[in-house]
């Protein structure tokens, strides 16, 4: 078969609906090293949810470049990317578990040299932070207190502080 020549009997030919299959298909496809999400002001549902595995074998402290509060170990890889379309002046970030014995911490990396390590910030036990975000994208990394501890939990993302 000559590459450069392909004829027109060769060419796959795609009905507007098996297009459209398609492309939802591959919007709709999870990705497993992270998720994304994409908001702008006064979004909805207010808080927005995010599950996750949490821990792994790095430590936060290395990923942000800081030692200052900076506890956890995670995966060399965000487990969220937050794409805020607006600036929002309160943004409340919020990770929990059900299961009392998993130890949470967080690591934001933003634009503009944002970094924000949290640790026992709600009720003593959950990472959290509240405050100002300007427009950009955020990465966000879930760890756990000890090394290669996996755990689920959730992220809560919300315009104003959640208890």
């Amino acid at each position: 078969m000559n590459i450069s020549k392909i004829s027109h009997s060769n060419v796959l030919k795609l009905g507007w609906g098996t297009l459209t299959t398609i492309v939802a298909l591959a919007i709709a496809a999870p990705s497993f090293a992270q998720s994304a999400v994409s908001l702008g002001r006064n979004f909805r549902p207010d808080p927005a949810a995010l599950d996750g595995s949490g821990g792994g074998s790095i430590s936060i402290a290395s990923i942000a470049g800081i030692a200052d509060n900076c506890r956890g170990f995670a995966n060399a890889e965000p487990n969220h990317t937050i794409t805020l379309t607006e600036t929002f002046p309160v943004m409340d970030l919020l990770v929990y578990s059900s299961n009392i014995n998993d130890d949470p911490t967080m690591l934001i990396k933003g634009p503009n040299g944002f970094i924000v390590c949290a640790d026992n910030e709600s009720s003593g036990r959950n990472p959290q932070f509240t405050g100002r975000m300007n427009k950009g994208s955020y990465q966000v990394w879930v760890g756990s207190k000890n090394v290669n501890q996996a755990f689920s939990y959730k992220l809560s993302l919300s315009e104003i502080r959640q208890k």
